[in-house]
């Protein structure tokens, strides 16, 4: 994952984040200011914050995967453990209700193995080829937010704005991990 997809994957946690918060009942008071999405930015996570990635992952590890937008997929385990991949590029075609395809060389997923969208509808083209990014794993609370900021963004022009621009940025986001490359 480069500095660009994981700083718009760090300003994605914290614009759900927030979005979440705002629907809560039990909200802050209305007097209190929102942050603004700046202010967010500029206040750094401590390390603790930050999620290690992965290169690889075993094809035991998940169950399914989702197809997120055309650049994130979710790659689900048993349990509460999901894996969140962003793709190198988005993938031009790839789109939620498609089969995935997956080409890999061992019995891992790795970083740069190569996925398609494949239509259910025979009469539809398959979607571009893409490459996987890395592995970074989220809890479900954590996934479920920005699922949520995702969708939000393609239905809410603010949200957009706020991811793209926090994208430009540089925003904080995940350190890479100092791990050998195809560690778990």
């Amino acid at each position: 994952m480069n500095a660009r997809e994981r700083a718009g994957l760090a300003a994605l946690a914290v614009v759900a984040a927030s979005w979440l918060a705002q629907g809560q009942e039990n909200a802050a008071v209305d007097d209190e200011a929102p942050l603004s999405a700046e202010e967010i930015l500029a206040n750094p996570l401590q390390d603790s914050d930050y999620a290690k990635t992965t290169r690889c992952l075993s094809t035991a590890r998940y169950r399914r995967v989702e197809i997120v937008n055309s650049q994130a997929l979710a790659f689900h385990g048993r349990g509460d453990d999901v894996w969140l991949n962003m793709l190198h590029r988005r993938c031009i075609g790839l789109r939620k209700d498609m089969i995935l395809s997956i080409e890999q060389t061992s019995l891992r997923v790795c970083a740069r193995d190569r996925v398609k969208g494949m239509s259910r509808n025979s009469f539809e083209a398959a979607g571009a080829v893409c490459s996987l990014g890395r592995f970074q794993r989220v809890s479900k609370p954590a996934f479920d937010a920005m699922r949520a900021a995702l969708l939000a963004g393609e239905s809410n022009l603010t949200v957009a704005r706020t991811l793209r621009s926090a994208g430009r940025t540089g925003g904080t986001a995940a350190k890479p991990d100092a791990s050998k490359p195809g560690d778990e």
